[in-house]
């Protein structure tokens, strides 16, 4: 989608705060958002896959997803433990209200998780599936370890800085303006991990690649999820000969599957007794 498509698009604006502007474009794509999250599913897959490999004794009472979108997490929050009391928070009214139809009888909140509106100590378990990326994942890390018991655990999947590294190329020459959400390097957030007394019990970063047959269909599903940061940051629109440009940039990495795009994904278990400063864990 190209910036005069947005402008022709009244209920978006682009000239809003970045916060205020991510959970419009969210709000707006709770409608698209289920069909087009395939990576967002397997993203999520995966956290369950490492949260297991931790043991089967861990049995929260309560559970905080930060950043539910339109509930695909909760299915395995509720399936793994049917009695726990669950509550899902996302900034975009629009996500929650799509999440009523995954788990309807779970406590939903409208909050940004930079600031969760819950007492300290109030949670046994934070999960958080594609969330901390859109905000400051250092104050993602300490609400958690505000909001979380001693003895609780955490378990985030979130974006590196090589995220999306085919949009960046095929931009590159045409302006000096960012399209690419900008992401903190996923070492920093290890730091801060180690610095907060944090164990970390797994911590894996991987590409997760899809291909697609041309760069309108890539824009659009990118769009469809909500992450329309790609197209924010240029003050003006593109013109027609700025886009074919663009368009044959991104066809110099064509492969036979298709023009691929790759997120560069992070996992991390980690859990925390108390705050304590000295000794750190080697990571898993």
């Amino acid at each position: 989608m190209t910036r005069n498509q947005l402008r022709n698009d009244r209920s978006f604006s682009p000239e809003l705060p970045a916060k205020r502007r991510i959970r419009q474009a969210f709000d707006q794509a709770a409608a698209t958002y289920d069909e087009a999250a395939d990576v967002q599913r397997e993203v999520c897959d995966r956290l369950a896959r490492c949260f297991e490999q931790i043991g089967n004794d861990f049995q929260p009472g309560t559970v905080l997803e930060a950043g539910c979108g339109t509930g695909y997490g909760v299915q395995w929050l509720r399936q793994r433990w049917p009695r726990a009391e669950l509550t899902l928070v996302d900034f975009a009214s629009g996500m929650l209200i799509a999440s009523r139809l995954q788990c309807p009888c779970t406590m939903q909140v409208c909050a940004d998780i930079e600031a969760l509106p819950f007492a300290d100590q109030r949670f046994d378990l934070y999960w958080s599936s594609l969330a901390w990326q859109w905000n400051d994942p250092r104050q993602c890390l300490t609400e958690a370890g505000r909001v979380l018991r001693p003895g609780g655990r955490l378990a985030v999947a979130t974006l590196g800085i090589d995220n999306f590294h085919e949009l960046r190329h095929a931009f590159a020459a045409i302006d000096d303006y960012s399209h690419v959400l900008t992401i903190p390097t996923p070492e920093r957030l290890l730091a801060h991990c180690r610095v907060d007394g944090w164990t970390v019990n797994i911590w894996q970063r991987q590409a997760v690649r899809r291909h697609y047959p041309d760069l309108r269909t890539l824009l659009r599903r990118v769009k469809a999820v909500g992450a329309r940061e790609v197209e924010q940051r240029r003050p003006a629109p593109f013109g027609r000969t700025a886009w074919q440009a663009v368009t044959a940039r991104y066809e110099q990495l064509r492969e036979p599957e298709g023009l691929p795009l790759t997120y560069d994904v992070v996992w991390l278990i980690a859990h925390r007794l108390q705050k304590v400063r000295g000794a750190y864990p080697t990571i898993a």
